[in-house]
């Protein structure tokens, strides 16, 4: 009986621990034809876009609220962005301006955003003018995450922080057991 309700009292934990974190996806945009497939794209905070370009001619993104642009990119190339902020993103091809158009939509995520090391850069919210904000940084996929002025590292996310908390409480709970059956010799 106790074993029973301590393998139920370390699966809830572990669930717990696991089920605080929001898990993030990437989604695909397909540039061919001159056009952007899907041209309107609905994500959750935290998820990547990858854009990949099937055109032989060179395509960049170009964020209309001024957050900043990705390089050009050509035939078979992609560009990653991440996104943290719940909001609309209209973006044009920053090459073939306006009839090349889409729109991000990223809603809310259920609960704290999965930091990443690498991959895409991370967008802030857009700022009431269409002046590219100093807290914006623009990279492409394969560069490391560089952090705005005036930024602070944490390096351990919510997520992670949450399974390490929930190990440590089973293994303290494991020793308590362990001290508990010695003292009973």
């Amino acid at each position: 009986m106790r074993a029973a309700r301590f393998g139920v009292f370390a699966c809830a934990l572990l669930f717990f621990a696991l089920a605080s974190t929001a898990s993030a996806a990437t989604q695909s945009v397909e540039i061919s034809g001159f056009a952007f497939r899907p041209d309107v794209l609905f994500i959750t905070a935290g998820d990547t876009v990858t854009w990949t370009n099937r055109d032989s001619a060179q395509h960049s993104i170009v964020f209309l609220t001024g957050l900043g642009q990705t390089e050009s990119f050509g035939l078979g190339q992609s560009s990653s962005l991440r996104f943290i902020a719940p909001g609309t993103y209209k973006y044009i091809c920053g090459l073939h301006g306006q009839s090349m158009s889409g729109v991000v939509v990223v809603n809310p995520a259920e609960g704290p955003i999965a930091a990443v090391a690498g991959g895409a850069p991370t967008f802030v919210p857009p700022t009431p003018t269409p002046i590219p904000s100093p807290g914006v940084v623009v990279r492409g996929a394969d560069e490391g995450p560089v952090l705005p002025a005036g930024a602070t590292d944490t390096s351990l996310d919510a997520g992670r922080a949450a399974v390490y908390a929930g190990i440590g409480a089973l293994v303290l709970y494991l020793l308590a057991r362990a001290g508990f059956l010695l003292r009973r010799r």
